[in-house]
C-alpha cells in the first residue's frame, strides 16, 4: 500500500509575485516570517521517520515529504503528484494551521484518501482537530508507532479504522476517542529509523518522570522513563556514524543522563567500537556527576544543553520544576571542569514572572557563567498543567488554536497591561535566542586537555583559545595535533588554519585550506568564511586595502545543505 507522511508548513507560504493567502491563511501579522522558517524548526520530526521505517519493514511503499517551508503553490502541485491511500500528518502548535489546511488540500485532491494526523498538538486536541477540520478522518493519541500500524492494517483490508485504540476518529458523522493505547515496553521491538534515512538526531529513550508545569512530555510520552537497551542505542550509532557518515549527532532524549548505568554503556560502547563522531544531549543539572561527565566527555559529547528555566527560586517552585540553583552551579562547574560547551535553556514570563524574579535569573547567569543561554518567552502548550491553569483561570480557551493565527500562544506577547509586563517583554526582545556568554580561557583549556590528552577535541579546543587569544603559533601546533588524531569534524580544523594564514596575509595557503575545509564537509562558519573571501576578491583583494577578516570557531553544531525528507530541500513532482 502506499503511504505518504508529510511535515506539513506552519500556513500557506506565498512567494514574491505570487497572489497572497487568503485572510487567516498566511503568516501571523508583525511576525518574522523569514526567521520562523529556519533553523532546527525545519527537520524532520523524528516520530515520522520512526513511522515511515516500521511500514517500509513492513512492505509498505512510503514517501516521507518535509513540505515545512515550500510554498502553497509548490505544496498543490507536490500533493497532486503523490496519491495515495493514506496519508499521515505531523501537528506541532506551529504548524497547526498548515496542517489544517494541507488536510483539507489532501482532501479535494485525492478525496477517497484516509487522512490520519498525530504529533504533540494533535495528541493534545483530538476531539477539537476533527471539529474544526471535517477534512481529517483520524487523530493518533501519543505514541503512534503500533496505533498507526493497526491503522494501516485496517485501511489496507478495507476496514473503518474506527476504535482502534489511541485514535480518536470521524465514523458515520459522528467523532468517537478510543480507549487509550498502552505505551511501548520494548523499544528494541521497534524498527530503527537509520536503517532507511541519513538522519543526525537520535533518541535513546522515551518519557520523562519529572513534571514540569510547561512541559507537554507527559501527555506524548508518560511519566515512565524508558529505555533503548545500549546494544540497541551502539547499533543505531554505529549505522548512523560508518555507514550513514554523519559525524555530529544530536541526542534528544527529554533527560538522557536519567539513567547514570545506561549512559556509562553507551559511552563505553562507544569507545570500545571506536565509534570516532562528535555529539550533543539535552538533561537536568541533577542528574549529572563526575562520573557520566568524563565518560561522556571521553565519548565525544561536546555540548550540554541543560533545562534551568529560571534563576529564582520562587519561579521554579511554581513550575514545579524540582531542582535547586546550588545543584545547577555544581553540575555546570563540573561540566566545565571537563570542557564541555554547556548551554542553558532559560524562561522569560512564567506564571507569576515580575521583573524582580527576571533579575535573579541574570544574577545567576552571571555568577555561574555558562557558555551560552537561550531566553525563550514562556509559552502556553495543550496538554501541559500550565495550560490546563490558564483555562480554569479563564486566560486562554482551546478555540484560541483554531481561531488566532498565532505561532505559539504566549501571555507575554497577549499581555498589554502594566509596566511589569511591559518591562519583561522589552527586556526578552533584546536578549532573546542564542547568546554567547563566556568561553574558556587558555589556562582553563589547559587544565581540561591535562585531564583529556588523547582526545583531538581537547586538541582542538586549546587550538581555538590560542587563536582567539592571537597566539597563532600555538593555535597551528594544536590545530596540527588534532588533525593527526582524527578530528571528527576535520572541516573546522581547516578552517582555523585558514584563518591562521589570513592572519598572517598569506592569501594562498588561506585558501588552499579554505576549500580544503569545505571539501571536508558543511559547517556554516566555512560557507561564511569561503563567501567573505569571495566578496573581498571581488572587491579587489590586497589592493582593496582592508585585510581579509575570516570566522575561527567549532562550536558544536550540525549544519546541512537542505536536503529531504530531513529538511525541505527539492521534491521532484509534476508541476502541470
Amino acid at each position: 500500500m502506499h503511504i505518504v507522511l508529510v511535515y506539513p508548513p506552519p500556513w500557506k507560504i506565498v512567494l514574491p509575485g505570487q497572489v497572497p493567502a487568503p485572510e487567516g491563511e498566511g503568516p501571523p501579522q508583525g511576525l518574522d516570517a523569514e526567521t520562523c522558517l529556519s533553523g532546527d524548526i525545519l527537520n524532520i520530526p523524528y516520530g515520522l521517520l520512526s513511522l515511515a521505517a516500521q511500514e517500509i519493514k513492513n512492505g509498505h511503499d512510503i514517501n516521507v515529504l518535509n513540505l515545512f517551508s515550500f510554498s502553497w503553490k509548490e505544496i498543490e502541485a507536490i500533493i497532486r503528484s503523490y496519491p495515495a491511500r493514506l496519508y499521515g500528518l505531523s501537528c506541532f502548535t506551529a504548524n497547526r494551521r498548515g496542517t489544517l489546511l494541507l488536510a483539507r488540500l489532501i482532501r479535494k485532491t485525492h478525496p477517497d484518501a484516509h487522512i490520519v494526523v498525530g504529533g504533540p498538538h494533535a495528541t493534545a486536541l483530538p476531539e477539537e482537530m476533527l471539529v474544526h477540520c471535517d477534512a481529517i478522518d483520524s487523530v493518533v493519541i501519543g505514541e503512534g508507532e503500533e496505533t498507526f500500524h493497526e491503522i494501516v492494517q485496517h485501511i489496507e483490508q478495507g476496514k473503518e479504522p474506527a476504535g482502534i485504540a489511541g485514535t480518536a476518529s470521524r465514523y458515520k458523522g459522528r467523532i468517537t476517542v478510543a480507549p487509550p493505547r498502552s505505551r511501548i515496553e520494548d523499544l528494541d521491538g521497534l524498527s530503527s529509523p537509520f536503517d532507511y534515512f541519513n538522519e543526525y538526531i537520535l533518541l535513546t529513550s522515551r518519557g520523562c518522570p519529572w513534571d514540569c508545569t510547561f512541559c507537554c512530555s507527559t501527555a506524548l510520552w508518560g511519566r515512565q522513563h524508558r529505555f533503548h537497551s545500549p546494544a540497541y542505542v551502539l547499533d543505531m550509532l554505529e549505522r548512523i556514524v560508518t555507514v550513514n557518515g554523519q559525524k555530529a549527532v544530536a541526542v534528544k532524549d527529554e533527560t538522557f543522563t536519567g539513567n547514570k548505568a545506561h549512559v556509562l554503556e553507551i559511552c563505553r560502547g562507544i569507545e570500545q567500537r571506536n565509534l570516532n563522531f562528535l555529539w550533543s544531549c539535552d538533561t537536568r543539572a541533577d542528574v549529572l556527576d563526575e562520573e557520566i561527565l568524563y565518560g561522556m566527555r571521553r565519548a565525544g559529547c561536546q555540548r550540554i544543553s541543560l533545562g534551568i528555566e529560571s534563576g529564582s527560586p520562587e519561579i521554579l517552585k511554581t513550575i514545579n520544576k524540582n531542582i535547586d540553583l546550588d545543584t545547577v552551579a555544581r553540575s555546570t562547574a563540573t561540566a566545565k571542569k571537563f570542557g564541555f560547551q554547556v548551554r542553558f535553556y532559560m524562561m522569560a514570563g512564567n506564571r507569576g514572572e515580575t521583573r524582580a524574579t527576571l533579575q535573579e535569573s541574570i544574577d545567576f547567569l552571571q555568577a555561574v557563567q555558562p557558555s551560552q543561554v537561550i531566553f525563550n518567552p514562556f509559552t502556553l502548550l495543550p496538554g501541559t498543567r500550565e495550560f490546563e491553569i490558564a483555562e480554569r483561570e479563564g486566560r486562554a480557551t482551546r478555540e484560541l488554536f483554531f481561531t488566532d493565527d498565532f505561532l505559539e500562544l504566549q501571555p507575554l506577547a497577549r499581555d498589554t497591561e502594566g509596566p511589569e509586563t511591559h518591562s519583561i517583554r522589552e527586556w526578552l526582545v533584546a536578549h532573546s535566542g542564542l547568546r554567547d556568554v563566556r568561553d574558556y580561557t587558555i589556562s582553563e583549556r589547559l587544565a581540561v586537555f591535562k585531564l583529556l590528552p588523547d582526545t583531538a577535541a581537547a586538541h582542538l579546543d586549546l587550538a581555538g583559545a590560542y587563536y582567539a587569544a592571537g597566539n597563532l603559533d600555538d593555535a597551528e601546533r594544536y590545530v596540527t595535533s588534532a588533525l593527526d588524531r582524527d578530528y571528527p569534524l576535520p572541516g573546522l580544523a581547516l578552517n582555523y588554519a585558514a584563518c591562521i594564514h589570513a592572519k598572517r596575509n598569506n592569501l594562498k595557503e588561506t585558501l588552499r585550506y579554505l576549500i580544503k575545509a569545505r571539501e571536508a564537509g558543511y559547517h556554516r562558519v566555512v560557507e561564511d568564511n569561503l563567501a567573505a573571501a569571495q566578496e573581498w576578491i571581488r572587491a579587489g583583494g590586497p589592493g582593496s586595502g582592508r585585510p581579509l577578516c575570516l570566522q575561527g570557531g567549532h562550536g558544536f553544531e550540525v549544519t546541512r545543505p537542505k536536503r529531504q525528507p530531513m529538511t525541505p530541500g527539492k521534491i521532484a513532482y509534476d508541476d502541470v
